[in-house]
């Protein structure tokens, strides 16, 4: 089965192109949408409310179902702040979604919910019956301590999730400014998980497991400056092996 995969830091901040940013999704529609820096205005925009004229509903939507952190956090986040969010269209049904409070994170409060808002994982199926884990991350940046500190405890809290994640998964991840010094366990060389790497541009990553087969790629950064946003927009359209 095919699936077509974006990830992407849409910053939506009040000067983005909100308008802008819906089209561009709406053109490439991908089953899934691994969003960073993801504000509440710009998801509801994405999936409009159900209450809505059916009509008009089955019209404006992009996507058919949706998980935002900063909605997921305990308690909520704040309406201004800013999460990740994974989307998919129709022909994929949401199972369960996440903030990742269970990872190893080895940071207390009140470190700690800046973490979980920075991650989200959902749990798909496919039209095929095959199940898929969705992930989208935020970077931390620094934050009353040393930015690598703050870098190295996310990735490998991160990292040790995944390991105990069966496959086939895929997640994309702003990952800010390199900080770390010495081996990375997530984004590696020789990361501590069972991913590899899908494409790259600058911080932005995507990563896969082996289930899944890479069939084309791009990296779209005319078209996500033109939507009002600093990162590239990666596209992978991968192909899920039958077991």
């Amino acid at each position: 089965m095919r699936i077509r995969v974006v990830s992407w830091n849409v910053d939506s901040r009040p000067t983005g192109l909100l308008d802008a940013k819906v089209d561009l999704l709406r053109q490439l529609r991908p089953d899934f949408a691994l969003l960073q820096e993801i504000g509440r205005p710009v998801y509801r925009a994405l999936l409009p409310h159900p209450s809505a004229h059916e009509r008009m509903h089955r019209r404006s939507r992009v996507f058919a179902w949706g998980a935002l952190s900063t909605d997921l956090c305990n308690p909520r986040a704040s309406e201004y702040r800013l999460g990740c969010a994974v989307l998919g269209l129709s022909g994929t049904v949401l199972l369960d979604a996440q903030v990742l409070d269970r990872a190893p994170f080895e940071v207390r409060d009140p470190v700690r919910p800046g973490f979980l808002w920075r991650t989200v994982a959902a749990r798909a199926a496919l039209s095929t019956g095959d199940l898929l884990t969705v992930c989208s991350f935020h970077g931390r940046q620094p934050s009353g301590q040393p930015a690598a500190a703050l870098q190295r405890a996310f990735h490998t809290g991160i990292a040790g999730w995944l390991t105990g994640v069966p496959g086939p998964v895929v997640f994309g991840i702003d990952a800010g400014p390199p900080a770390l010094e010495g081996t990375d366990p997530l984004l590696g060389p020789g990361p501590t998980h069972h991913l590899y790497p899908v494409l790259r541009a600058g911080n932005d990553h995507l990563w896969a497991t082996l289930e899944l087969e890479v069939l084309a790629i791009e990296c779209l950064s005319e078209g996500a400056a033109a939507a009002g946003s600093d990162h590239a927009l990666l596209l992978a359209d991968l192909e899920l092996r039958s077991p």
